[in-house]
């Protein structure tokens, strides 16, 4: 929003340089974006008197005029305009001056030099007459600069003004603000007019036939007008505010807009059909051509002020033509209204039509404020087109606004702010704001202007306060901030940084979902993941709870990939789950889920890409348990039912289960959408985080001495591990035996039913010596024994 800083200087007494005002406007709480300097355009532009007048000796059409401009030496400049004469006062654009597109230079023109130049009124920008020079009407002294003469040598403020604050969109609410910034009053402007004795009533009704959404109307009416073009110090305000003068009575009500910040309509008396308005819905269908020139199709959701026989207007949006003021208008009624912020809001939307008007009552207008506003447009209209206004006003309120009361503590106050300002200061500073106080027991019974739609709660007036005391004299306190765990928040940046350079891209999803997910994953009734926590105003059934597993919307994630036709990827989300606990309290951990989805495991460049399998999912997340250096982990098989039942595995650190892994049913795929082959991995990272080893990482020296590598082939029941095998085989000697490494699984009419063969590869290897052929051959003895006697494995071959 704009604000003009000389306008301000009207109502509120200000002594301050522009720049310092904004710097105290923005500490006040109303942030200024920036300041621009009308006037600029017309630098080294003066009024000058016409001193004389003569023909130019070498031409027909031109004149050599001297012009007093208030300097020593009046300036001689050669002029083609019939129109200048002797005594005129007019602008004058000396040498640097910069009109339309050309600098002003002294020149010759004819063999006679000339110092400057008489310009038209167009070709200053002030209106489209370019006949003559521009005669001011006016006596000024000379070398006054033209900006100054014209009225509009002021500052423009650019300020950022807060949706929840409608009284600051016009220029008496920036006063009332100021004047408590500066500890200063403010002054309205007085309202004086003559009025006829006929009655506004007598000529104009008005009905509302839906009052949530016009909850007041206010109509008064205005004869024997006269529409020509308005002061120019009214034009030139306006032209300030990015608005184009149009005629008398529609700059007054731009100009009351502006003003007050409430918007208004006048409409042509002799339009108005049976001498009413009506305010209702309009009809489905009805169309209507607005002052834009455009015609609208309109529904029972838009609002219009009509007559017996036609909408005439979109409420709180646009005049329509049919009743817009012409230069043939003679009798008007002024309209000022309070209409449905909401019901603006969707109009505006739904038409793609915005209007000062709408960007005002969107925010919300006072309903209480209509008449004072009302009044000040009446006065302007009798000032500046004449006619009589008629008594009284037409006004329909059937419901009135009643303002708030808020109960303000003093020891509540001076507890927020940290500070020990008394209670007769309190009050000061509320009456400074024009709320109404009553004092009891040292706290406050406030009473909120209806203006004021922010101030709801007690907080919001201790804001207010603040405001007043001022932000600077508040104490400074520092105050160690409350954080996570540092050692939690680099654990989950690890994680995060490994998933992504192993490939994995991160999604992150909303924390709502559906009830019916759990079907689709098969979960049981009794499954800890349906004990969700519901939300008491969900926007559907579709987010009516807290997700309790990111699964669902992870698998999302990839239809909605693969219907973009990327056919391999890697998708992994780090956030909360939110579940009830035991006690039937509300748990939020960190889980951790990913997919791998596609085909991947390129080994040499020349090689296919293979079909992911549940070994890639079971890869990455055991690289992901060693470098978050998790101690003893293990495996088992899961009890999953979104898992095929051959290819899952749970994890567990330390006895406890983290986690689990598998591939996806494809029924579980086809609920959603999904066609590929999925890996899923699933990781209760708040229970990892109680195994991970947060000691710090030592390094050990590489082994000097060479590693002995020995293959073994066994044959072993199906229901047998890999893993339990392998920690089997590094129980007989593990400081020995560094890695087994399984190389070979094979199923055949050789090996009996049930069963399968496995082949391992055995790295030996000591820190302090070489190891002998002898030593290794009792070790493998060993080896065979423990795995004979602990699971009757047999040996296959050496």
């Amino acid at each position: 929003m704009k604000i003009s800083y000389n306008w301000i200087k009207e109502f509120v007494s200000i002594d301050l340089p522009v720049e310092e005002f904004c710097k105290k406007l923005t500490m006040f709480g109303i942030e200024v974006e920036g300041i621009t300097h009308l006037g600029d355009e017309y630098e080294n532009i003066v009024v000058g008197k016409v001193v004389s007048v003569k023909p130019h000796p070498n031409s027909e059409h031109l004149s050599i005029c001297l012009v007093d401009v208030g300097e020593d030496k009046s300036l001689s400049i050669i002029c083609g305009a019939l129109n200048v004469k002797k005594n005129q006062y007019v602008p004058v654009a000396k040498i640097g001056a910069v009109v339309g597109d050309f600098k002003i230079k002294k020149v010759k023109i004819r063999g006679i030099e000339s110092y400057g130049m008489l310009p038209s009124e167009k070709e200053l920008g002030v209106s489209d007459e370019h006949s003559g020079v521009m005669v001011l009407d006016s006596d000024y002294k000379q070398g006054t600069p033209f900006a100054k003469a014209l009225e509009i040598d002021d500052y423009i403020i650019d300020v950022e003004i807060t949706p929840n604050r409608p009284d600051l969109l016009g220029m008496i609410g920036i006063a009332r603000e100021v004047a408590v910034m500066l500890n200063s009053n403010y002054t309205s402007p007085k309202i004086e007019f003559s009025e006829s004795n006929e009655l506004s009533s007598d000529i104009i009704s008005v009905e509302i036939k839906d009052t949530e959404l016009c909850p007041r109307y206010c109509g008064r009416v205005a004869k024997n007008i006269t529409v020509k073009p308005s002061p120019v110090w009214m034009q030139n305000r306006l032209k300030a505010f990015g608005l184009r003068p149009i005629n008398n009575i529609v700059d007054v009500t731009n100009y009351v807009l502006i003003e007050y910040g409430h918007p208004l309509h006048a409409f042509d008396y002799e339009n108005i059909s049976n001498n009413k308005i009506i305010v209702r819905r309009a009809k489905y269908g009805e169309k209507l051509e607005l002052l834009d020139e455009q015609i609208y199709s309109l529904s029972s959701k838009n609002l219009v002020i009509a007559d017996n026989e036609k909408p005439i207007a979109l409420a709180g949006v646009m005049g329509g033509v049919n009743s817009c003021i012409l230069s043939t208008t003679k009798n008007l009624v002024l309209e000022c209204a309070c209409f449905n912020q909401k019901n603006i809001r969707a109009t505006s939307l739904s038409l793609n039509l915005e209007s000062e008007s709408s960007y005002r009552f969107e925010r919300g207008m006072d309903a209480n404020g209509l008449e004072e506003v009302i009044e000040r447009a009446a006065q302007l209209i009798q000032l500046t087109a004449g006619g009589e206004i008629c008594k009284g006003v037409v006004d329909v309120y059937p419901e009135k606004v009643m303002p708030k009361n808020i109960l303000v503590r003093t020891k509540r106050v001076n507890k927020i702010l940290d500070t020990k300002i008394k209670p007769e200061t309190i009050k000061l500073y509320l009456q400074k704001f024009e709320f109404a106080v009553s004092e009891k027991d040292g706290d406050f019974e406030v009473t909120i202007p209806t203006f004021r739609p922010d101030l709801e709660r007690e907080i919001d007036i201790i804001e207010e306060i603040a405001r007043c005391y001022g932000y600077n004299n508040l104490h400074s306190q520092f105050s160690l901030p409350r954080i996570e765990d540092t050692k939690k928040r680099e654990i989950i940046r690890k994680i995060r940084n490994h998933l992504i350079s192993t490939g994995f891209f991160e999604v992150c999803n909303l924390s709502f979902a559906s009830p019916d997910v759990f079907d689709k994953l098969n979960l049981i009734k009794n499954d800890y993941r349906r004990k969700t926590i519901e939300l008491e105003n969900p926007l559907g059934e579709q987010y009516s709870f807290l997700r309790t597993t990111l699964i669902p919307d992870l698998l999302s994630n990839v239809a909605l990939n693969l219907s973009y036709n990327f056919e391999s990827f890697k998708l992994f989300e780090l956030n909360k789950v939110y579940y009830k606990d035991e006690n039937n309290s509300p748990y939020e951990p960190i889980s951790l889920t990913g997919v791998i989805v596609g085909n991947f495991s390129k080994t040499y460049w020349d090689s296919k890409p293979q079909l992911s399998s549940f070994f890639d999912a079971k890869g990455i997340v055991e690289s992901l348990l060693k470098v978050l250096h998790c101690p003893n982990i293990s495996v088992n098989r899961s009890n999953e039912p979104f898992y095929l039942s051959e290819q899952n595995l749970e994890l567990f650190v330390n006895g406890t289960k983290i986690g689990s892994l598998g591939v996806l049913k494809k029924e579980v795929l086809a609920r959603f959408e999904i066609k590929a082959h999925t890996i899923l991995f699933d990781i209760n990272i708040t229970r990892l985080l109680h195994h991970i080893l947060y000691e710090n990482v030592y390094y050990k020296e590489v082994i000097k001495f060479p590693p002995v590598l020995r293959d073994i082939a066994i044959i072993t029941s199906q229901h047998i591990s890999v893993a339990e095998i392998e920690k089997t085989i590094k129980s007989v000697n593990p400081e020995i035996i560094k890695k087994v490494k399984l190389f070979d699984v094979y199923h055949g009419s050789q090996i009996k039913e049930n069963h399968r063969s496995l082949a391992f590869t055995i790295t030996f290897q000591s820190e302090k010596a070489t190891l002998t052929d002898k030593y290794i051959n009792k070790l493998f003895d060993n080896i065979v024994k423990k795995l004979s006697l602990d699971y009757k494995i047999e040996l296959r071959y050496l």
